[in-house]
């Protein structure tokens, strides 16, 4: 064992001294931030301060629905008066005989109170920002027109009576009756952010590990190595030091968030909410307007066990990454380049990107046939139970889906270390699957 630790060291030092392990603790959560906060704010902002020029041409007899249609930002509408369909009209030579530079000809044919169907005639395909804000117009004017003409009192107020919108409360029950507020919106926002981080962190971390092996293999080095420790321990030293770089790296990823979060605000609100969890839940959810929409997601947050996923987090994550890091090295350590690592990384990435697709499905119907069997098989259960934990399964399926992903991770990575002690001695071409087989034998 003081091999392995020594092995441990070496590869966690090495990972963490590199510059590139700085940058990437540093940038990620900046570019997350900015990818998530200020992005879709600099993109809202950067739409372009012209407006474009559309003509507006009514057929319809007193032409009262060109009117209807309001300038906005991005387009001001001019309407061209005196357009009753003689069916000659040339729209082109309308389009191309205005004064202004016309970005669209709008023409609302003189049948359009029965077809509703409005042309939009251009020298170029338009946006789609343009059709919205003509069917949105012009439908609030047809409606409008409609309920005038229809001879009945107090029609619209009628109308939006029978058409209340329906919002639902989803209230889960605990085994002593104690009622709760659930959102299946927020279990499968939870669930999928957790599932996409199990994946991201399972394929960064074994692709270093592989890359760790192929540059040993090629520089010779492993030659020197298995000179003064065994393959497997070489091979578990290497698994669990990348695993240790990998949990500094998210550990200094949530100090760095939550430094950005006490900046904002944002760690302070979530220290009152745990408060709130554990003091006096009902009278500080009490305490906030019930028809606020602040009230509902306080009160849907209150109501996730955070502990049991954190906890079920932490167990599939190292599961899933056992499993998968023992491939990833025994594989390594039968090709002399990455380059042609491929081949035999590529079913294994094929699994993960199944299992990520699997889980998204498993969302919408968390207690399907696929979303069990996809929890008890090892392969996939870290990302599809990570979707499903929110949704409160029985003990009984965690228990055994765990059990099976650890039994399988440890089987795995003593035939990988059968693999992985004949490989990193062998030179000068590629093996096959059987070859590799043989090896285990």
């Amino acid at each position: 064992m003081n091999r392995t630790f020594l092995i441990i060291k070496r590869e966690y030092v090495q990972a963490v001294c590199k510059k590139s392990f700085i940058i990437t603790t540093i940038l990620v959560p900046i570019l997350s931030i900015a990818l998530c906060g200020l992005l879709p704010h600099f993109l809202s902002q950067a739409k372009s301060d012209e407006q474009k020029v559309v003509a507006v041409i009514d057929q319809t007899p007193g032409s009262p629905y060109a009117a209807q249609i309001q300038d906005s930002q991005e387009y001001r509408y001019n309407v061209i008066a005196g357009g009753v369909d003689d069916g000659q009209c040339d729209y082109h030579a309308i389009y191309r005989g205005s004064e202004q530079s016309l970005y669209a000809l709008v023409v609302i044919p003189s049948d359009f109170d029965k077809n509703t169907q409005v042309h939009i005639y251009s020298e170029k395909s338009v946006n789609g920002g343009l059709e919205r804000e003509i069917t949105h117009s012009l439908r609030k004017a047809v409606r409008q027109q409609r309920i005038q003409t229809s001879g009945i009192d107090s029609l619209e107020q009628v109308i939006k009576y029978c058409t209340p919108e329906i919002t639902t409360a989803n209230i889960k029950w605990s085994k002593e009756g104690e009622e709760t507020v659930s959102s299946a919106e927020i279990s499968m926002f939870i669930g999928l952010g957790l599932a996409g981080l199990t994946y991201m962190f399972v394929i960064i971390y074994g692709a270093m590990i592989m890359n760790n092996v192929v540059e040993e293999k090629t520089n010779r080095i492993v030659e020197v190595i298995v000179s003064t420790c065994k393959p497997f321990e070489l091979m578990l030293g290497k698994i669990v030091g990348v695993a240790l770089v990998g949990l500094t790296q998210i550990a200094l990823w949530a100090v760095i968030l939550s430094v950005v979060g006490a900046v904002f605000g944002i760690t302070s609100m979530a220290a009152s909410m745990g408060e709130m969890s554990g003091v006096a839940d009902a009278m500080a959810v009490s305490s906030l307007p019930q028809d606020s929409s602040l009230y509902h997601i306080v009160e849907i947050l209150l109501g996730i066990d955070y502990a049991q996923i954190l906890i079920c987090f932490i167990l599939y994550f190292i599961g899933g990454y056992l499993l998968y890091a023992s491939l990833f090295a025994a594989f390594g350590s039968a090709v002399d380049q990455a380059s042609d690592a491929s081949q035999f990384t590529g079913p294994i990435v094929m699994v993960m990107v199944f299992a990520l697709y699997a889980g998204m499905f498993c969302m919408e119907n968390p207690d399907a046939p696929l979303a069990f069997w996809c929890s008890m098989i090892p392969f996939t259960s870290p990302v599809v139970m990570m979707i499903r934990l929110p949704y409160d399964l029985p003990w009984y399926e965690l228990a055994g889906s765990l059990v099976l992903l650890y039994a399988t991770a440890i089987g795995l990575l003593f035939l990988s270390a059968r693999i992985y002690r004949t490989g990193i001695l062998m030179y000068g071409r590629k093996f096959t699957f059987r070859e590799i087989l043989g090896w285990i034998r």
